[in-house]
């Protein structure tokens, strides 16, 4: 309904080739690269680490509830938990891919909740709300529901710092983009800083993918991935183990196969589509312009005949405006 001719294209609209994002995102080589270009606890940290020792257990895709009393209610930890989230009048929400992390620190292992969102687009108009204030609810929600899950009762040191990275398909400007929300510490009056880690608990990561070159590996890495449609599965594939070091599972490759089957089908149908709909347009379009040759000559007859305005109008049903501008036409 809001689509765009590239929506289309890519396939985004298509629930196999969602699921298919979702499954290739979470994957963790993939994931990797996310944590490393996106949050800075990782930035130090190598691909091989993030993916084999600071991913925790299993990811989850599509499993784990959004709204409140659904985030928490199975399991003692959100890794075991299912990602479905319900409501009478909007169904079932779930977060697209939500897993815990261990981030490398100092003296210290620091643990992360760490959601993902694969969005098609940014765009109010065709959501019908604005993706930010959607952000700042996944991030409310992935801290509130910790009670019970993360902690009990009133042990609010317990409270883990939450990540919600939103991978939109398209961009505001012409470049891919990468912007990072966090909570800061404002001093109004007098001089007391509180330590950052008990306030910075909640960050929101937005990251706009478009076509094109960029100075940057993770960005590079997801345009290639989903932004570029003129290569196949196998040639992804390459430059994943080429260019990233990345080791291309069957799985993985099965998922870059449906997407890019997908998006060659809808491109064909589109194809397919656009001419039909450019011949009928065609045809309608010649239609009314040999009906209306018709009515300038009824027209032209008419007056030549002297007859009145008034049967002129009826026999043509076009306006007194419009008569007359045929007929001067026809005297000069």
């Amino acid at each position: 309904m809001f689509e765009t001719p590239e929506d289309k294209l890519l396939g985004f609209s298509n629930p196999e080739y969602d699921q298919s994002a979702k499954r290739l995102l979470s994957e963790k080589p993939v994931m990797a690269y996310i944590l490393k270009g996106t949050v800075p606890e990782f930035r130090d940290a190598s691909l091989s680490d993030i993916a084999n020792k600071y991913i925790e257990g299993e990811v989850q895709v599509s499993a784990i509830p959004v709204n409140p009393d659904k985030t928490n209610t199975v399991g003692r930890k959100l890794k075991g938990l299912r990602n479905e989230d319900g409501s009478p009048t909007e169904g079932w929400i779930t977060f697209d891919i939500l897993f815990h992390a261990i981030a490398p620190d100092t003296g210290e292992r620091i643990q992360l909740i760490v959601n993902v969102e694969a969005q098609k687009t940014y765009s109010r108009k065709k959501l019908k709300y604005i993706l930010m204030k959607r952000g700042v609810y996944y991030a409310a929600r992935l801290i509130s529901s910790q009670k019970e899950t993360e902690f009990s009762g009133k042990d609010y040191d317990g409270i883990k710092k939450v990540y919600t990275i939103w991978i939109c398909m398209e961009s505001p400007t012409e470049k891919s983009i990468i912007n990072h929300y966090r909570l800061t510490e404002h001093q109004v009056f007098g001089k007391y800083r509180e330590d950052r880690e008990n306030y910075d608990l909640i960050n929101i990561v937005m990251v706009y993918l478009a076509k094109g070159p960029v100075r940057n590996r993770m960005l590079a890495l997801l345009q290639l991935l989903f932004k570029e449609t003129k290569k196949s599965a196998a040639e992804k594939k390459k430059l994943l183990q080429s260019k990233y070091d990345i080791d291309v599972t069957s799985d993985m490759e099965e998922e870059m196969r449906t997407m890019c089957n997908l998006s060659e089908g809808i491109a064909e149908e589109a194809w397919a589509g656009g001419m039909a709909q450019g011949i009928a347009q065609g045809m309608e379009r010649g239609m009314a312009q040999g009906a209306n040759n018709k009515t300038i000559e009824v027209i032209r007859n008419l007056w030549r005949a002297g007859k009145d305005m008034s049967i002129i109008k009826i026999a043509s049903g076009w306006t007194e405006e419009q008569i007359m501008k045929v007929v001067q036409t026809e005297m000069n």
